[in-house]
């Protein structure tokens, strides 16, 4: 009987020390990253929106990043030279769209080339042969910049991340000194850039 006693009681001082060790661990912590390319990107749209040709007629067309925009500038009186009007342009106004998705802050970017139209031809006193034009550049639904008289300076538009229609309005000014006829050029160049990370 003694024995037995002895024994369990061994046994009960051999759990009561294994009890005492906690059990083995050993914890792993994975970092994971991931990344999300920027993607800033724009399609113009193949009409013209809000347009206002003011007795002209234009055509707008579109391939790739290339928007080509042709119009006549509308002229009220082109048959009395009896009057002061004669030859005198009126407003000519457009508007592009353009499809726009930029998933991180972007700044658009617009630089005309001459600040105006302008033709090549010779303009003698009482003419001109430069039409100043402005133009509004607008996130629709939210930011936009005005520039009442185009120049050759960059003129930038800050946004947050976007995904919808960008527009610029272009609003050729009336003359009131008549034009020389001929062909009238301008470009302007437009760029969707995501800001620097």
């Amino acid at each position: 009987m003694k024995k037995l006693l002895a024994a369990s009681a061994a046994i009960t001082a051999l759990m009561a020390s294994t009890s005492a060790f906690a059990e083995s661990t050993d914890v792993i912590t994975v970092n994971m990253t991931g990344n999300v390319q920027q993607i800033c990107t724009a399609v113009p749209v193949s009409t013209i929106q809000g347009q206002n040709w003011n007795g002209g007629s234009g055509t707008l067309t579109t391939s790739d990043d290339n928007v080509n925009v042709a119009f006549n500038f509308g002229i009220a009186n082109t048959d009395d030279p009896t009057l002061t009007s004669i030859g005198q342009t009126g407003q000519a106004y457009f508007s592009i769209g353009f499809k726009t998705f930029c998933n991180d802050d972007f700044t658009v970017t617009v630089q005309s080339d001459k600040g105006a139209f302008t033709t090549p031809a010779a303009a003698p006193a009482g003419f001109v042969n430069s039409l100043p034009y402005g133009y509004t550049l607008k996130t629709i639904g939210g930011t936009s910049v005005v520039v009442n008289t185009a120049s050759t300076a960059e003129v930038p538009l800050s946004s947050a991340p976007f995904n919808g229609q960008t527009q610029i309005d272009v609003n050729v000014k009336p003359s009131t000194t008549p034009p020389v006829a001929g062909d009238y050029t301008e470009k302007m160049t437009i760029t969707f850039a995501a800001d620097a990370a």
